[in-house]
């Protein structure tokens, strides 16, 4: 069973790389499934488990887990409002927030990480946007979130909460796309450097639960237990969510791929295209007689399928292991 499926598999493979045009048209639909699967997910435990709309789903009173990133700028900002007696629902703050803070981010993802990253990203945030505002409103979440199963029990909300992000997050890198905010600077990093997501935005991140946990403080100067406890299961919340992040997302494992090619141009061709070190070994072919180019280079497991398809489409007749 399991080599009738790799069969397939090749089979499938083999004929998308003779038809081009339906191998773009699936890629881009396969990054479009996964920004709104990952949005939705997003969507649904920031609204049932982070900032629920009823506030007797918060168990103490004023507590919020605070999420980091865009979302938790946008509970801050959240927060400021209330402060200052801006009568709106916090979730409906929060979505416009998170789409207005996640602009400058798109800029940057455009211009450094690309186009296809870029414009499934921007589907992904405006489907988080929009479910923000309109999940509160259905029956489903309402009933999560007055369910004292969920509503007096903290620990399980954070943890909750922590599983619909980290998941989400994941989803998304798998689509090579993100959730937007602080997850485009770590997959840029991550890109860069070919190392673990979770740790980049864990600076951005204290800031963003410290300020929130200040902001309850300033509030209320005589109850110090609920800054506290915000930040310290804000604190869980996070360390959650890498784990969850770094444990799917296969983006720091190492693959090493072998081409043999005639074209003695080819390392230089892929080097411009891969900045990796590589190595580069003459040989023979036993039956043709021909000096072959042996070239071994060692990728991130995301990049490797780009690196095969560039070089078979820069030597259609290369060997690639």
């Amino acid at each position: 069973m399991k080599s009738k499926t790799k069969r397939l598999k090749e089979k499938a493979n083999n004929f998308m790389f003779d038809h081009y045009v339906l191998k773009r048209i699936v890629h881009e639909l396969h990054g479009g499934f996964f920004a709104v699967l990952a949005g939705l997910i997003f969507a649904f435990g920031f609204c049932s488990f982070i900032s629920p709309s009823n506030p007797g789903a918060e168990g103490v009173e004023g507590f919020k887990i605070i999420t980091g990133g865009v979302s938790g700028l946008s509970q801050n900002v959240a927060k400021i409002f209330e402060m200052c007696g801006v009568k709106l629902a916090d979730t409906t703050i929060e979505g416009i927030g998170y789409a207005a803070f996640n602009v400058p981010l798109m800029i940057f993802a455009f211009l450094m990480i690309g186009k296809r990253f870029s414009i499934h990203t921007i589907i992904n945030v405006a489907v988080s946007s929009i479910l923000i505002v309109l999940l509160p409103q259905t029956d489903f979440v309402k009933n999560i979130v007055s369910s004292s199963l969920i509503k007096d029990q903290v620990i399980a909300r954070t943890i909750f909460a922590a599983l619909c992000t980290g998941i989400s997050s994941a989803l998304a890198f798998k689509g090579e796309l993100s959730c937007g905010g602080i997850d485009i600077v770590t997959y840029y990093f991550s890109l860069r450097k070919s190392t673990s997501v979770g740790k980049y935005g864990i600076l951005i991140n204290g800031i963003i639960i410290s300020s929130y946990s200040l902001l309850l403080i300033i509030n209320n100067p005589g109850n110090l237990s609920v800054p506290v406890l915000s930040l310290f299961y804000s604190i869980i919340y996070l360390l959650v969510v890498n784990f969850i992040i770094d444990f799917i997302n296969l983006r720091n494992k190492k693959v090493q791929v072998e081409i043999i090619t005639q074209r003695e141009d080819l390392p230089q061709i892929l080097l411009t295209m891969f900045p990796h070190g590589a190595t580069v070994v003459k040989g023979t072919g036993a039956y043709s007689h021909q000096e072959k180019t042996i070239l071994y280079m060692i990728v991130s497991s995301y990049e490797y399928k780009k690196v095969v398809a560039f070089a078979r489409k820069a030597d259609p007749h290369a060997f690639v292991s």
